[in-house]
């Protein structure tokens, strides 16, 4: 009984947490559209190589496992708490951003940050695809809850990581205004999902 009612709490929790999967996204690709053209598409087709490769080629399982395995350690202090952690954290994006930061430094006039931009969509992509089908067969429950509500606050702080390296590498990339695009998209769902199942004013009378 007390697992049953877990889990219906999970999927409520899940389905509460899809606006903001869904703003957080849509939110995140509008900030990214106001950068250069040639940084929106390294973004695009980091996402899309590394699914052509991951579909049609090669699946890197030993480099995620490796990924993993270094998050973990760096965050096994949030262990106790956290057991996820290491799903939780792009370790390869985050390197990949460090790179280009240290490389920043070094070759100031050097332009070539839509190279990092395409490597971090790759190792993210990579990321996430490996971790979907970790807790796939990890995660109980007729209807997945678990799996869906452990996805989305992935996926949440995955992006939340994202535009923050982006924010701090870039001076286009505003995580304020980032954060309160999500928030304004959010609550646009939340209310109109809201009045969808609770306004009876339109409701024909029976």
């Amino acid at each position: 009984m007390k697992d049953k009612l877990l889990g219906i709490l999970k999927l409520l929790l899940a389905l509460l947490l899809l606006p903001v999967t869904i703003s957080i996204t849509v939110a995140f690709w509008e900030s990214l559209s106001l950068l250069k053209s040639s940084l929106v598409s390294a973004f695009g087709w980091g996402v899309v190589s590394y699914l052509i490769l991951h579909i049609l080629l090669y699946e890197p399982a030993q480099v995620f496992d490796t990924g993993k395995k270094i998050a973990e350690k760096a965050l096994g202090f949030f262990s106790p708490l956290f057991k996820m952690a290491g799903f939780c954290v792009p370790i390869f994006t985050i390197l990949s951003f460090v790179v280009y930061y240290v490389a920043s430094l070094i070759w100031k006039d050097a332009d070539f940050f839509k190279y990092f931009v395409f490597i971090a969509a790759f190792t993210f992509t990579m990321h996430f695809v490996f971790t979907a089908n970790a807790l796939k067969g990890k995660q109980a429950g007729a209807m997945k809850e678990n799996y869906f509500f452990s996805m989305f606050i992935i996926y949440i702080v995955n992006m939340l990581i994202i535009a923050g390296a982006f924010t701090l590498l870039t001076k286009e990339f505003f995580f304020l205004d980032f954060w309160k695009r999500t928030t304004e998209i959010a609550g646009a769902i939340y209310t109109a999902s809201f009045r969808q199942l609770f306004d009876v004013e339109n409701r024909p009378a029976s």
